[in-house]
């Protein structure tokens, strides 16, 4: 004997195209939205037709960046002329030993390059100018 299970359908947006790229001003806009009204974030995901793991993304993303913006200016603003002299000596340092590192990566890995392709004869550089093969 058979039973007649009535399937549930999934909630259609709200939106004319559900899943699009959508803008900064957008995304704002919805977790605008959000906070303000209470609206819990499935709901808005179903109304804007949005993945909830890309809305819980963009509000990280947000979050974290005004944090970062806040707490950059707060420390500025908090120190005297020597202090911020100071905090961006060592700003410059860090980004310039960073860069060094990156560098000298670089000089390995051409160097790893151009020893496999001399001793082991293998061409791993693609010579410039040419066409991929059609296979």
């Amino acid at each position: 004997m058979t039973t007649n299970v009535k399937k549930r359908s999934k909630p259609v947006p709200k939106s004319g195209r559900p899943y699009k790229r959508r803008s900064e001003a957008e995304m704002l806009q919805i977790v605008k939205e959000i906070h303000e009204n209470g609206l819990p974030k499935k709901t808005a995901c179903r109304k804007y037709g949005l993945n909830r793991n890309t809305l819980k993304l963009f509000i990280l993303k947000q979050s974290t960046k005004q944090l970062h913006e806040n707490d950059s200016l707060d420390l500025l603003s908090s120190m005297n002329e020597n202090q911020q002299h100071l905090a961006l000596t060592k700003k410059i340092k860090e980004l310039s030993s960073a860069l060094a590192k990156s560098e000298l990566k670089v000089t390995t890995l051409e160097t790893m390059i151009k020893v496999a392709e001399d001793d082991l004869k293998i061409k791993i550089r693609k010579k410039s100018g040419t066409k991929q093969s059609k296979e």
